[in-house]
């Protein structure tokens, strides 16, 4: 349960639950499902952030999953929180890009975003930001979720109020994680899963989780996408 002024929050799009190229033969779902659960309770997230689901939600027994979902441009946006939190939010979905929960004895807002992909979306992006600015009911705002954004739009985010700096290192790292076996795309570093927030927010004890776990002798990651977690103070 998290102090009256500060929330831990983790942030992680599963690539539809897809197994890696590198993983044992024979990996399954609930293999997969069952080290998500591990993650999430080794970051002590009280609100986790889900991008790119299939048709399920990782099983987390702390926590519960809150009532609203959308579809995104792929796949589903699903966001849990810890059990002693739940009487304490609303939710609501926002278009096909966001999941809002909002807790009103925090006098918090939490957007679980999946925002417009590709290089030549950042107007949609920034449009997508300012709604979830204009519709937030409390007087603190944390976005967390995998923003699609190029570091080229930082400037943007601060003229629209919002603050969040750079993760610590990359949250996409297609050089280092070779989740598919053979890609079209060219393989590159970037920060799509970020957290933005509004002013009085400040975030702190921020982990990009980008260590490839180990099983039966292989080595490989979860998903294409690195979490990230960090503690919002407000």
């Amino acid at each position: 349960m998290p102090e009256s002024n500060s929330i831990r929050f983790l942030t992680w799009n599963l690539n539809m639950m897809n197994h890696s190229a590198e993983a044992p033969t024979g990996w399954r779902v609930d293999q997969t499902e069952s080290l998500i659960r591990q993650r999430v309770l080794e970051t002590n997230a009280d609100v986790v952030c889900f991008q790119e689901l299939p048709a399920m939600v990782p099983f987390v027994e702390t926590h519960d999953l809150a009532p609203a979902n959308t579809i995104s441009h792929n796949g589903n946006i699903a966001t849990i929180v810890r059990k002693e939190l739940m009487d304490q939010m609303v939710c609501r979905a926002i278009g096909r890009f966001a999941v809002v929960c909002v807790f009103q004895k925090l006098d918090l807002t939490v957007a679980n975003v999946h925002l417009e992909p590709t290089k030549c979306g950042a107007e949609k992006r920034l449009q997508q930001l300012v709604k979830l600015i204009d519709i937030c009911p409390t007087k603190s705002l944390l976005i967390a979720g995998d923003t699609n954004s190029r570091v080229s739009e930082e400037e943007d985010f601060t003229a629209i109020g919002l603050e969040g700096k750079r993760p610590p290192s990359p949250t996409w790292d297609s050089r280092h994680n070779r989740h598919a076996e053979k890609s079209k795309h060219r393989s590159f570093s970037a920060y799509f899963a970020r957290y933005l927030h509004s002013r009085n927010i400040s975030v702190s004890e921020v982990d990009v989780l980008n260590k490839p776990i180990n099983v039966d002798g292989e080595s490989f990651f979860l998903s294409d996408h690195f979490a990230l977690a960090g503690t919002a103070n407000f």
